[in-house]
């Protein structure tokens, strides 16, 4: 099977920080209702689940909401950077970039999500195996 993909040799990552995977154009960050309650309790709430401001129902599904700018509600700029407030608890979403099926799909796609991602092709390397667990993962 590893020698079917074009990663089969493995590819590069590691995160900068930038926060451009948590800004950008109206899109969606999936939270599972336990995804949601591990937020909750990171946030110190003590119902388990989040405010309106934090998340909204699409569908069947959640989603973490945005700023008017775009920016993930919980992406955090100031003078000393960039960072996600509740990091160690990020949904799967979050966890798996950049290793995601559509990012996978081709070089071509790797390369176009690589434009915003300082990085991707750069830092520690993670090999086949790592790569297709991260994109088939379905629990955090």
């Amino acid at each position: 099977m590893a020698k079917e993909k074009w990663y089969k040799d493995g590819l590069s990552f590691s995160c900068t920080q930038c926060g451009n995977c948590c800004s950008g154009d109206p899109g969606y960050v999936w939270a599972t209702k336990d995804e949601i309650a591990r937020i909750s309790e990171y946030l110190g709430r003590e119902d388990g689940w989040l405010q309106p401001k934090h998340l909204r129902r699409v569908g069947l599904r959640y989603s973490l909401t945005e700023k008017p700018d775009g920016d993930c509600i919980f992406l955090e700029r100031n003078k000393d950077g960039v960072g996600c407030s509740i990091y160690p608890v990020r949904p799967l979403q979050c966890r798996t970039w950049p290793f995601w099926t559509e990012n996978l799909r081709s070089i071509d796609a790797w390369n176009h999500a690589h434009v915003k991602c300082p990085g991707m092709n750069r830092g520690e390397r993670y090999d086949f195996v790592q790569i297709e667990t991260a994109r088939t993962q379905k629990k955090w």
